[in-house]
């Protein structure tokens, strides 16, 4: 009966890993974290946001590299809150997430790279 039931769990735990996936669909919102703070790139990437989850007083803000001209834009959360920005023309694939903390060196994601 034992082995059954450790059957049944790892049955379970892969199952579960192949529906919530280790990672992001092709189409999905793209999310990059730092911390409980994160980034996102929208599914057809025209816009970005950034939330600030953590109530620890520092602002959050995202990088993202546009694809056409390669530029960074630089956009941030300062209420603790959610912002969200189109990309204008050009298509966004890039984004880092960091945390503003002055007198630090600010805390931020690698880039990561939507598909």
């Amino acid at each position: 009966m034992r082995r059954r039931t450790m059957r049944l769990g790892a049955v379970a735990i892969a199952t579960a890993a192949a529906l919530l996936g280790a990672g992001t669909a092709l189409g999905d919102t793209f999310y990059v974290y730092e911390g409980q703070d994160f980034g996102y790139i929208g599914h057809d990437h025209r816009y970005a946001g950034v939330c600030d989850r953590e109530y620890d007083g520092f602002n959050v803000y995202v990088n993202f590299k546009r694809t056409t001209p390669n530029t960074v834009v630089r956009m941030e959360e300062a209420n603790g809150y959610c912002k969200t920005s189109t990309t204008g023309t050009y298509a966004i694939h890039t984004l880092q997430t960091c945390e503003n903390r002055p007198l630090m060196t600010d805390a931020c994601s690698a880039w990561q790279r939507h598909p």
